[in-house]
């Protein structure tokens, strides 16, 4: 029987980095007099030689990535129950072209990126880094440390940290290809990777290259039965909630919706046909008038990816190593969306209108007709504007939904270019001390182009007629440019298929904008014992780090001003801040080999930072072991965090969102007598409300949003008690269980936890937040016809978020049919996800909710449990990937589909070494065919969440490697 080595196939549990501990024992076992190297554990800076970790530490390896064919790291760390998914190939809207690891749903800002355990440089203003351009092909393990680690590496881990090791020491040439397409032939990945390194000057250096190109073909949400058509919630014959098509009332033959409609339209909505006469929408049931927006949007983003890496080192002398990384990636991200619903409050030209038929003309002047109001008092009087008294109103002023499919779809081009160098020298001192000293400066630029927008004062200048001097409708009233290429021309949009390409030439406009984030960093590290106490030698780490951190965004015209109608506008950010910090840690073995204690150690951590936003901030660590036998080991650990406000929270103007959301003054909020109280209380005319020209469009609230320069930082407390098992009896078995506990005050937050919250807060009247003059309802800004036209939030800090639950690792290897067979299982269990949106406001719970309060679905319990078996030339594996089921997080809207069932997920993977020099990987995903829950207004999009559930189906890949 061949006898292997044990060695981490899939994700490594124990107290320590497991991956290492496993392989360290096998070598151990090979020669009594084997000396253990000392290394470094994620959380702490100082090298020991047990590999012991107090905070439980989830490692995946190279054979990880390579046994599920990943290209995109995000689709890995994605299977992990510590994370609830960021964007990732699927996020077309909202997105934003980036890939982000989110532990435990703190949201990405609140997770710290490493590589080689120092910062990888930021994308956007937010901070977050998109690691996409981390290089696949060169990573040797991905750590991911859950709970609060400031003090040791700083701002930005409250949730944790997700460590990237690159390959060090590369020998020799090796190529690498995959393909990966699904069952129904599409979402094809392409990959492509080439690495070259070997030692030079008699090895005391080694140079390492690689270069990779990565294409990932886009994928319509028209290619899945699922997400073809748009769903909503709608009620049947009798009156129970169903799901039926659905979709947006912007239109391509123009809606208007308005309540002096009522008497012609029972939703007061009215749509054109195409020669210009009105009829009542349709706004439910199977055949209705919404559009179906859901073909034209991307399910899998297109990609194109280009990566060079050079990684090196080289030893100077016996005592001192000069290192260096550099890092290169082009990658080009495009989204898609239906083309441009236009909602723009217009006056048009309605009398002798030759778009309008008289009949049309003349139930749209008795309802929207404009006026003029003479006097005041009882003595006021209001006229139509009706200069040849003939009873239409010369013009008409509404909120008029248009669907501008002459504009064509929605097109958004992002091109990230990122480098980043390290350069550093790192050896021995004096006696047992060692230094670490590096520069590292990164750039991230971003070019984004769009096309499918409008102008919409131009839009408005359109709708205006020279009537009198051209009957026809085909001149303005103002046939100015008004910044456009050529002189204005009319557009007629009563009726599907009428705007002219002139029309439409003229109110389409192209924007672009520029972004970069620039990040130095400066540090050194020093480490080395201390002193000898009962248990060994004291160990300690000291340094000091500078951070300096510049961002600027500059858009075109139209998109700063906020004129376009389509994607969101996007005034100009520019920010920057400097950050300079000393720390501190120790680790101090208290005991060894006593009854009752195999080892006791204690481990503590300070941090002192100084920013040039927030002043002087503070976070230490405390954490100890206590090992009573070979067999257990408990651990413990209190950490305090802290997160400096970053530039998108400190220096942006408003800009523009558009989260999910339900109007409660609405026919889709179903409002009582006591909602109705507060929505006339707040400006909704009194014959409108509860009925469907209140609805927002597309189930999304406009929100406007900005940053405060006035932010202090966050601060969180990390505790962390859990136990370590290896039972003798059954050998090859570890087990861990460890409960987390973290809370955040003072989180940065939009005011009262986002748009759809403050909607819910200021129409619930039993809410004593809530009600007419309440701050929840002065930030809804509405229109004179009672729809919304934004909800103002700006940055504060202001919410309370407090999350609980258990980890639970387990590692099994042992001898089957002549080979090494594994099961590894990580689990967690999320007791309690809690925000308090603002002092006093009621607390929103997660822990197993989804929706457009919460957002991703957070199951209270989920895992990843993986069954591998390696033989001499063969490895393979079963991955089951469990999401438990969550429930809707609105009490107070119902929908359709309130819960979401728990779902299994199960991939194959093989790889089989053909000979010495190549190796092939086989593999399917979703092994089963999965579809998705279908969901309805409570979706975020394509009809689920697709970054939670599966949306591709059965998918294969196929790699192969040669090594020489």
């Amino acid at each position: 029987m061949i006898r292997l080595k044990r060695k981490a196939l899939c994700i490594a549990v124990s107290s320590t980095v497991a991956m290492l501990g496993i392989q360290g024992q096998a070598q151990a076992q090979e020669s009594d007099t084997a000396v253990l190297e000392e290394v470094t554990v994620l959380g702490s800076r100082i090298k020991r030689k047990d590999f012991v970790s107090n905070a439980p530490v989830a490692t995946l390896g190279s054979d990880q990535i390579e046994l599920t064919g990943t290209v995109n790291t995000e689709s890995l760390l994605n299977t992990l129950p510590q994370a609830v998914p960021g964007f990732d190939r699927s996020s077309n809207n909202p997105g934003d072209g980036t890939a982000t690891v989110d532990l435990r749903g703190l949201g990405a800002q609140r997770t710290l990126v490493l590589v080689n355990g120092t910062r990888a440089t930021p994308t956007g203003s937010n901070g977050v880094v998109d690691i996409n351009t981390i290089p696949t092909a060169l990573i040797e393990s991905v750590e991911v440390l859950t709970g609060g680690a400031s003090a040791v590496y700083g701002s930005d881990a409250l949730a944790g940290v997700v460590n990237f090791n690159l390959k060090d020491d590369f020998e020799g040439v090796e190529i690498g290809t995959s393909y990966e397409t699904t069952e129904q032939g599409d979402a094809d990945i392409f990959n492509l990777d080439i690495t070259v390194g070997g030692n030079f000057a008699d090895g005391r250096g080694n140079m390492a290259l690689n270069f990779s190109y990565t294409d990932r073909e886009e994928v319509f949400q028209s290619s899945r039965g699922f997400a073809r058509t748009s769903l909503g919630d709608g009620t049947d014959a009798n009156g129970n909630l169903i799901l039926e098509p659905s979709g947006s009332s912007g239109v391509p033959a123009t809606s208007i919706f308005a309540a002096g409609l009522e008497d012609f339209s029972s939703n007061t909505g009215v749509i054109f046909g195409q020669d210009g006469s009105v009829r009542p929408f349709v706004d439910s049931g199977a055949s209705n008038d919404l559009f179906n927006f859901a073909p034209a949007n991307f399910l899998q983003l297109p990609q194109e990816r280009y990566q060079a890496t050079a990684l090196g080192h080289f030893d100077i002398n016996e005592k001192t190593t000069a290192y260096g990384r550099l890092m290169f990636t082009s990658s080009s991200v495009p989204a898609q969306l239906a083309p441009t619903p236009a909602f723009v409050t217009s006056t048009f030209t309605l009398d002798g209108n030759p778009f309008i038929t008289p009949e049309a003309q003349q139930v749209l002047s008795d309802a929207i007709g404009d006026t003029v109001t003479t006097g005041e008092g009882d003595a006021a009087v209001t006229d139509l504007v009706d200069s040849d008294g003939d009873g239409i109103a010369d013009t008409a002023t509404a909120l008029v939904r248009r669907r501008l499919l002459e504009v064509g779809p929605r097109f958004s081009d992002d091109d990230f270019t990122s480098y980043q160098f390290q350069f550093g020298f790192r050896g021995d001192l004096a006696a047992s001390w060692t230094y670490d000293a590096y520069v590292s400066q990164g750039v991230v630029r971003n070019s984004n182009t769009q096309l499918g927008n409008i102008n919409s004062d131009r839009f408005q200048q359109a709708l205006l007629l020279d009537l009198e001097n051209d009957p026809t409708g085909g001149t303005c009233a103002n046939p100015s440019t008004n910044g456009a290429s050529s002189a204005c021309a009319p557009v007629n949009i009563f009726g599907e298929g009428n705007i002219s390409q002139a029309g439409a030439d003229f109110i389409q406009t192209a924007v672009s904008s520029t972004s970069e984030y620039e990040q130095t960093i400066y540090a050194a590290n020093f480490a080395g014992d201390l002193f000898e106490l009962p248990g060994g030698t004291a160990g300690a780490s000291f340094g000091i780090e500078h951070i300096a951190n510049d961002f600027n965004f500059a858009p075109s015209q139209d998109l700063a001003a906020g004129t376009i109608v389509g994607f969101n506008g996007a005034p100009p950010v520019s920010g920057s801040f400097r950050v300079d910090s000393i720390f501190a840690e120790a680790l101090l073995p208290v005991a060894r080999d006593l009854p009752g204690a195999k080892s006791i150690d204690l481990e503590l951590a300070f941090r002192s930072s100084d920013y040039t936003t927030i002043g002087e901030v503070s976070s230490y660590k405390i954490a100890g072991s206590w090992a009573p036998t070979d067999e257990v080991r408990f651990r413990a650990g209190f950490n305090t965090a802290v997160r400096a406000p970053n530039v998108l929270e400190l220096f942006a103007p408003q800009g523009e969102g558009f989260p999910g959301a339900t109007d409660p003054c609405a026919a889709e909020g179903n409002p009582t007598g006591a909602v109705s109280e507060i929505c006339q209380a707040t400006g909704v005319p009194a014959n409108v409300v509860g009925s469907a020209a209140l609805n927002l469009p597309a189930g999304q609230v406009r929100t406007l949003s900005g940053g405060n320069p006035d932010l202090k930082e966050e601060e969180a407390d990390t505790f962390t008690i859990g136990a370590v098992f290896t039972p003798t009896a059954i050998d090859g078995l570890t087990v861990s269980v460890d409960y987390f506990d973290i809370e955040i005050e003072d989180a940065i937050a939009n005011f009262g936890g986002g748009g759809a919250n403050v909607l819910n807060t200021c129409f619930d009247p039993t809410d004593p937040a809530g009600g007419a003059g309440s701050a929840f309802c002065n930030v809804i800004n509405r229109r004179a016809d009672g729809t919304i036209d934004f909800v103002s939030i700006t940055s504060q800090n202001v919410a309370e978020i407090t999350l609980k639950g258990v980890d639970i690792l387990a590692d099994y290897n042992f001898d089957l049919l002549g080979g090494l067979a594994r099961v590894a299982y990580l689990g967690t269990y999320t007791e309690e996800n809690d925000t308090v949106p603002f002092e006093g406001g009621d607390t929103i719970e997660c822990a197993g909710k989804f929706g457009n309060i919460c957002g991703e679905p957070v199951p209270e319990y989920k895992h990843r449990m993986t069954f591998g078996w390696t033989g001499d030339k063969l490895n393979a594996q079963l991955v089951w990937r469990f999401i438990g089921s969550v429930d809707d997080d609105d009490d107070g809207t119902d929908f359709a589909v309130e819960s979401i069932d728990e779902e299994s997920y199960f991939d194959f993977s093989a790889s089989y070494q053909v000979s010495d020099n190549y190796s092939i990987n086989f593999g399917i995903d979703n092994l089963l065919d999965t579809d998705p829950t279908l969901l309805g207004d409570n979706q975020e999009q394509a009809n689920t969440f697709p970054a939670t559930y599966d949306v591709f189906g059965r998918t294969f890949y196929l790699a192969a490697k040669a090594s020489f």
